[in-house]
């Protein structure tokens, strides 16, 4: 019976994943329509000469443009960009902040989704509950582990979800900004405070309702799939307070991650 209950946390969370894409789509295709066109220039009066100004504002439209090659480019690269929206972080410090909009909530969680880093981390936690042999009733061997990493996958997935949707009907932003101050200390005290505050359009931090409701659902949720030795309102209380624990402990890895990686690329 556990073995089944683990079983359905799979597909579980590959329905929920396949539901989200749809979802992210549709999203992306009303904020793409909601985008206006430029408008039109007024027509002159019939068979008008063209005025000097028209004619050189139409041979500046046909010109190619320098925009795209001049715009910014980032140095970071494919691995560290996947990390960071694994991390759900802006790459950026606090001062540099710009709202994000509805199409960009559901590409940023999209890309956090796919990202390998999603695969991976699930597939060490179910590694170290395997060495544990927790929950036992999910056993050993290949099908233990197969039910473990379902578990952590869909755990992560339900919580993303949730997050995303309490964020795109709140207008919260749970993206780690950088403090952008000096002292360990400080930037320790940051980093820790903010693991439960988002920020809203206007750039200010408030109590983040979005990220305490999908840890807490996500710790509940996943009570469903899990035996019955782990399945109580206990077990997913601890689970609840144990991810936000670790979400302080990611935010201090957030705040120093930037500096350890410019470190890590001087000493190449």
């Amino acid at each position: 019976m556990s073995r089944w209950r683990g079983s359905t946390g799979i597909l579980a969370s590959t329905f929920l994943i396949l539901s989200a894409s749809q979802t992210i789509a549709q999203a992306q295709s009303l904020t793409d329509s909601s985008q206006q066109e430029p408008p039109q220039a007024p027509a002159g009066p019939p068979n008008s000469p063209p005025s000097p100004s028209g004619a050189a504002n139409r041979e500046a439209a046909a010109a190619p443009s320098d925009s795209s090659a001049a715009a910014p480019t980032s140095e970071q690269s494919g691995a560290t960009k996947s990390l960071f929206y694994f991390l759900v972080m802006s790459g950026k410090t606090q001062d540099q902040f710009q709202p994000l909009t509805q199409g960009g909530r559901a590409a940023a969680y999209a890309k956090g989704l796919f990202s390998p880093f999603h695969f991976l981390t699930a597939a060490g936690s179910a590694a170290i509950s395997q060495w544990k042999d927790v929950p036992a009733a999910w056993g050993q061997g290949g099908e233990g582990f197969g039910l473990r990493f379902g578990n952590y996958f869909a755990k992560q997935t339900v919580q993303r979800t949730l997050r995303w949707w309490g964020e795109a009907a709140l207008h919260e932003d749970n993206r780690y900004f950088g403090s952008g101050e000096h002292g360990v200390w400080r930037r320790t005290k940051y980093a820790v405070v903010s693991s439960v505050l988002a920020r809203h359009d206007d750039g200010r931090q408030y109590f983040s309702f979005s990220q305490l409701g999908s840890t807490a659902g996500a710790a509940f949720i996943s009570r469903l799939w899990q035996p019955s030795t782990n399945s109580s309102a206990g077990d997913g209380a601890t689970s609840f307070g144990i991810s936000m624990a670790t979400n302080a402990g990611l935010n201090v890895l957030r705040e120093f991650l930037p500096d350890m990686l410019r470190k890590a690329k001087l000493a190449k």
